[in-house]
């Protein structure tokens, strides 16, 4: 699946003492410090639009604070809508195709960009997770030991149910369906059905065929 990401805008600007290194190396899956001074402060800068952003009771009112920290990609139905309330910890990593849909107590953590497909619904309490850990406990440190994290890609006309759990670096192809509670470990091949911890195929679905030729 080819995927177009845009680069994402990295404020606020350094202050004296910081480095965007680190997260730049984060975004793009290499080991760093969650501690350092400047992803710390990107990181707090979400925590009031997102606040903001969940105390909005209109959905409309909601988007557009959404739409200043979030990518929403432009299409032909030109709407996308995500329920309150929703976590996420930079915001600027997470792209939404058009007519796409959130529900309530989402949880996306993009340390690494999380990129949702046309027309795709997200039920509620799913839970996208980016970060990776070491497995070590003595390379893990407590807080002192670096991380990293793996992207999460999601096609077009997909429908992820309700507290499923898509874990880093899964890339769910267009036309799928993830059974509710399920948790996704590895790729999904397009136009599956997939249920279960691990998440497994138990269907794959027909390409559609329209006046009698397959799309």
């Amino acid at each position: 699946m080819a995927v177009k990401w845009k680069t994402p805008q990295l404020a606020p600007n350094e202050a004296e003492g910081e480095s965007a290194e680190g997260l730049l190396g984060m975004i793009a899956g290499k080991p760093y410090l969650a501690g350092d001074k400047y992803v710390d402060r990107v990181r707090d800068s979400m925590v009031e639009p997102l606040w903001q952003a969940n105390q909005e009771r209109d959905m409309a009112k909601r988007m557009v604070i959404f739409r200043k920290h979030i990518e929403f990609r432009e299409g032909p139905r030109k709407r996308a809508f995500i329920a309150a309330p929703f976590t996420c910890e930079y915001g600027f990593n997470i792209s939404f195709g058009d007519d796409s849909f959130c529900g309530p107590n989402c949880t996306f953590l993009d340390v690494c960009p999380i990129w949702i497909g046309d027309r795709t619904m997200i039920g509620a309490n799913t839970q996208l997770y980016t970060p990776q850990h070491p497995i070590m406990p003595e390379e893990r440190d407590g807080l002192n030991g670096a991380e990293w994290a793996k992207p999460i890609t999601i096609g077009n006309d997909c429908w992820i149910g309700g507290g499923a759990i898509i874990l880093a670096g899964v890339t769910i192809g267009d036309g799928c369906t993830v059974g509710a509670g399920s948790v996704v470990t590895k790729d999904v091949e397009p136009r599956c059905v997939v249920v279960g911890n691990p998440a497994r195929v138990i269907k794959r679905l027909p390409e559609a065929v329209k006046n009698g030729n397959v799309e």
